[in-house]
């Protein structure tokens, strides 16, 4: 009996061993289960308050964080594919049960997020269409702090994501337009007309006698063909575009070339303010140039109206090749700035600017071709003559500002190739001015008094140019003339006689050789 009840014993402790066993592998499977159903639940639950936040709160950083967690367990949910990390238990989780019930759910979660995200952004697009509002403000703090938010809208929904890009194209077109027209209009009260249609190298002494008296108006003589300390606007490139309300309360006034500065330094950096917004927060980098196109058409069309507008009526040759270096500098700023995007408007400025300067410069040359000493004033002396003035400062000038013009619409060669005509035909007016004095000697005086005239104004310029070499060669012959003058007066019968030995001589070497 004992032996019976001791294998008793030794069958339950087996017995009891075997369901120990048995429950330990059930354990770490269920353990095992759970760890990776757990891990599934983790990628697919949807929370309630997840639910709550989108269905009835405002766009804020809760709302930005439940749309983020909102869209991770779309896409793991709608895997067809057994998950990488092994989450699904070898499964597609869009074809298990959880997915097939879930996904509808979650499609419908999105279709709110999507509504609640449009008006968001419908009423930011419209804040910038207000008069005085903080536009960039916008942009940072309540547009593209919630980019995802649109990144969100694009994959869920195209077509609202298309609606908004036009809803935003076009109330920042509007704006921008309305900020460019104001602020041309503004700075149109600041410009300071620097040359009129009768400012001309050779202009008829008329149009330079005051109104209420018949004396010569000095003063200008020279103004409109001086550079005098405009060149500094070229060293303001990189300088604030101008404040209207302070330039007004301060009386300030200024040529073209610095409002255009002030305007393409204001175009520039809303330009690229603008294209790096729409790179960033509508996310499609090759849409980006058509976006920025399509919202600053209007504004560059403006722009453009205005120069060309104010070109008819522009007959400021040192102006208009100050603009062209100012349009260049600006280029240059955006290429710094690794920005093409404005490389079409500048083209477009200089097509304009090049014709232009080109017809006023020929107008200038026309005048010293066509003048007379009769439409100058008539009464030629000795001294240099008005035209003479304005012809140096026009020449110093230019070639002050003629350099780095390499490639830039017409460029170095025909500007200088312009220079040497306007020079032949100056001199040639010189010529014919000192043609009307009473004696040789007299004329050849005026041509030295009158060259001299250009090369002091040009030194005074530091201008280093062949063409001062050619005016001090012409002055140099001049002066030969002079003294040969000079002598044949008073020493006449001995430079005839020099002048008969020497001939004398020439003649006689050649007989002495045979």
């Amino acid at each position: 009996g004992f032996q019976t009840d001791l294998g008793g014993i030794s069958e339950e402790i087996k017995h009891l061993q075997d369901m120990s066993l048995s429950m330990n592998v059930r354990l770490r499977n269920r353990r095992a289960a759970e760890n990776k159903l757990s891990a599934f639940l983790t990628h697919a639950a949807v929370m309630p308050e997840m639910v709550r936040v989108i269905a009835t709160s405002e766009v804020n950083d809760a709302f930005l964080e439940q749309v983020m967690a909102l869209d991770k367990c779309t896409a793991y949910m709608q895997q067809t594919r057994p998950a990488v990390d092994g989450s699904s238990l070898d499964m597609a989780p869009a074809d298990t049960r959880a997915g097939s019930g879930l996904l509808p759910e979650l499609r419908q979660l999105r279709l709110r997020a999507v509504s609640k995200i449009r008006e968001y952004f419908t009423h930011n697009f419209h804040a910038l269409r207000k008069p005085k509002t903080n536009v960039q403000f916008v942009q940072q703090g309540s547009l593209l702090k919630y980019r995802y938010l649109m990144k969100f809208v694009r994959e869920s929904n195209q077509e609202v994501a298309e609606d908004l890009l036009t809803l935003y194209v076009e109330s920042m077109g509007r704006t921008l337009l309305s900020l460019f027209k104001s602020y041309l209009q503004q700075l149109a009260r600041l410009e300071l007309q620097v040359a009129t249609r009768t400012d001309l190298i050779a202009a008829d002494e008329a149009s330079l006698r005051g109104v209420f008296s018949g004396r010569v108006n000095l003063s200008k003589r020279v103004d409109a063909f001086s550079l005098a300390d405009r060149e500094s606007v070229l060293d303001q490139t990189e300088s604030e575009p101008i404040l209207v309300h302070v330039a007004l309360s301060e009386g300030a006034r200024y040529p073209y070339e610095a409002i255009l500065r002030s305007v393409l330094r204001h175009l520039c950096d809303a330009a690229c303010s603008e294209y790096l917004f729409v790179h960033d927060f509508f996310g499609d980098a090759a849409r980006a140039p058509d976006t920025f196109r399509r919202i600053f058409a209007r504004t560059l069309s403006l722009v453009m109206e205005g120069l060309e507008n104010q070109l008819l009526n522009c007959y400021d040759t040192v102006g208009l090749l100050l603009m062209i270096k100012v349009a260049q500098a600006q280029r240059g700023v955006m290429a710094r700035r690794r920005m093409d995007v404005l490389d079409p408007t500048f083209h477009r400025i200089n097509m304009l600017l090049w014709p232009r300067f080109k017809a006023v410069f020929d107008a200038n040359l026309d005048s010293v071709r066509s003048a007379t000493a009769r439409r100058l004033g008539g009464n030629i002396d000795l001294s240099p003559h008005y035209v003479t003035r304005r012809y140096a400062e026009f020449v110093a000038s230019v070639l002050t500002l003629h350099g780095g013009l390499e490639g830039v619409g017409g460029g170095e060669d025909m500007l200088m190739h312009d220079l040497a005509t306007l020079r032949t035909e100056t001199v040639a007016l010189l010529e014919r001015l000192g043609a009307t004095l009473p004696s040789e000697k007299d004329k050849t005086v005026f041509l030295i008094n009158n060259l001299d005239q250009m090369l002091t104004v040009l030194h005074e310029r530091r201008v280093i140019s062949d063409e001062v070499s050619r005016f001090e060669e012409l002055r140099t012959r001049q002066a030969e003339a002079f003294v040969e003058l000079e002598l044949r007066t008073c020493f006449g019968r001995l430079v005839s006689f020099v002048q008969q030995t020497e001939q004398a001589f020439a003649d006689a070497k050649p007989g002495e050789g045979g």
